[in-house]
């Protein structure tokens, strides 16, 4: 259910069942269960990118949406990257909100290898975001990532030997 901006009561009002339904039970409904989307992954196969400019993990599975009631949305994000063996390189990760990118630059936060034996430079990359100043409205969110050269892998519980594990990626209006 939507947040129903409270009633102004009035002395000497009648309180009617509609009344009471609509500002006090919906809106302590609405508190509980908040506007979410959660995605956690489990595909056929990891992603690899070796773009240098900021495109979507997975337009169809890492595409959330959620309708909110104009509160702000915190945001979050954990999974394991590999960048390409041999390579020293960046893998950067943003977010698209309504298919604009939230952060300009090198987006939310990154990952880095200095070595040029990344053999073993596996690591989990992690983000929380809190967003402000949405409106009342449907809303999209979208992991977006780059390097900076070479290619990277983000495992996706694709079965990979040592490596089979699971991001995740949610959404949620929190006030």
């Amino acid at each position: 259910m939507a947040w129903t901006t409270p009633r102004t009561w009035v002395a000497s009002e009648l309180v009617t069942a509609t009344l009471l339904n609509t500002h006090l039970r919906d809106n302590l409904v609405a508190l509980k269960n908040p506007p979410s989307d959660n995605y956690e992954l489990d595909e056929a196969s990891d992603y690899q990118t070796s773009s240098t400019s900021f495109t979507a993990v997975d337009s169809d599975n890492l595409t959330l949406a959620i309708t909110t009631n104009g509160g702000d949305v915190m945001c979050h994000f954990h999974g394991v990257v590999c960048p390409g063996l041999g390579t020293a390189m960046r893998v950067y990760f943003n977010l698209e909100v309504d298919d604009v990118l939230l952060v300009a630059n090198d987006g939310i936060c990154g990952y880095e290898t200095n070595s040029a034996d990344a053999a073993n430079d596996d690591d989990t990359i992690s983000f929380t975001r809190l967003i402000t100043g949405l409106s009342a409205a449907q809303h999209t969110f979208r992991l977006m990532w780059k390097v900076s050269s070479g290619t990277a892998t983000l495992y996706a519980g694709a079965g990979t030997p040592d490596w089979d594990v699971h991001p995740q990626f949610w959404v949620r209006e929190i006030s």
